[in-house]
């Protein structure tokens, strides 16, 4: 089978297609034929080791996937071969075949295409922790979405209007706006240029009239002041990534004065320690696409082959939706 092979840690362009061995599934696992994976920010830190989870070389990186049960492992009874699944590992996914825990793996709509499925695992599922578990939004409330129009953001906003909240979305890219609301957001801020850490906080007022009950925060630096700053009495902001590169810091005084909560989301961790929450979590998510109050919007696909350009579209910061691999198309 072919699969995207990294013989070295850098760039996508340090990738090639190789031709593998076929997998063989042990115990508790199963294999898939891959039709459909979707390219994630986090790839990229994988291929340049940067991320927290380093892969032992060679390695065929890909968090995420959706296809068709080929062959099972010992003990697996809940999966059959022929069945529909998505599926979420910590690389592997960019190959014809996947070998991976049944327990990884999610049985997906009829009314579901495999592009859709791919794309709506992991960020639909942080953004559901970060909004539910961690944030414990309720309706009604206010929730200010930075990196508003990446994977994340654009579940984050979706889930967050069909819980009925008041959805507001920050932006460092303003051009990206129509994408915003598009895809729920019922008011846009800008996050580019500087002195965010009183502008942030200003152009919520401006929005609500005093503070946001709910950030879910990816960005990092002056935007998580400035987001901190804009919190309600007993706000909870939620630290999922730092796109921006800067981490901050809390002073933990200002928690206090204001009442207010900050905490974080680690998705895998979810995955590990609780496989059945996480399958719970992504009924809920699949319930709510079936019910037509979330969308998963796919921006391009692309052949194995094309993996370049894919990346490109992630690290031109061109993203508009979902990109997706298709390992199984000439």
């Amino acid at each position: 089978m072919r699969a995207i092979i990294a013989r070295k840690l850098g760039a996508p362009e340090d990738l090639a297609i190789e031709d593998v061995p076929s997998l063989v599934p042990g115990k508790g696992e199963v294999r898939i034929d891959v039709h459909a994976a979707a390219i994630n920010f986090p790839d990229l830190l994988v291929i340049a080791g940067r991320y927290q989870v380093r892969p032992p070389l060679p390695f065929s990186p890909g968090k995420e996937c959706a296809g068709v049960v080929a062959a099972l492992g010992a003990d697996v009874a809940a999966l059959r071969v022929g069945d529909r699944v998505m599926v979420q590992v910590e690389y592997g996914a960019f190959a014809e075949e996947l070998v991976a825990p049944a327990t990884h793996c999610y049985p997906i709509p009829d009314a579901m295409g495999f592009d859709e499925a791919a794309a709506v695992g992991i960020a639909y599922q942080t953004a559901h922790f970060a909004l539910v578990d961690r944030a414990a939004v309720k309706a009604s409330e206010s929730v200010l979405v930075t990196a508003a129009t990446g994977s994340v953001g654009i579940g984050a906003m979706q889930l967050a209007k069909a819980f009925g909240c008041t959805v507001i979305a920050g932006l460092t890219s303003p051009a990206k706006a129509d994408l915003a609301r598009e895809n729920g957001a019922d008011h846009v801020i800008d996050l580019s240029g500087h002195d965010l850490r009183e502008r942030v906080r200003a152009d919520i007022r401006q929005i609500t009239g005093g503070g946001v009950d709910v950030v879910i925060e990816m960005v990092g630096g002056e935007t998580f002041d400035g987001a901190l700053r804009a919190l309600n009495w007993r706000g909870r902001q939620v630290v999922v990534g730092f796109t921006g590169g800067e981490i901050p810091t809390v002073k933990a005084n200002y928690l206090l004065l204001k009442n207010i909560a900050v905490t974080g989301v680690n998705w895998s961790d979810y995955r590990d320690r609780d496989p059945a929450w996480v399958q719970r979590v992504q009924d809920e998510i699949f319930a709510l696409y079936l019910a037509g109050k979330i969308r998963v919007p796919v921006q391009a696909r692309f052949a194995l082959a094309d993996f370049v350009p894919g990346f490109d579209v992630i690290r031109n910061r061109q993203v508009r939706g979902k990109v997706i691999l298709e390992p199984r198309r000439r």
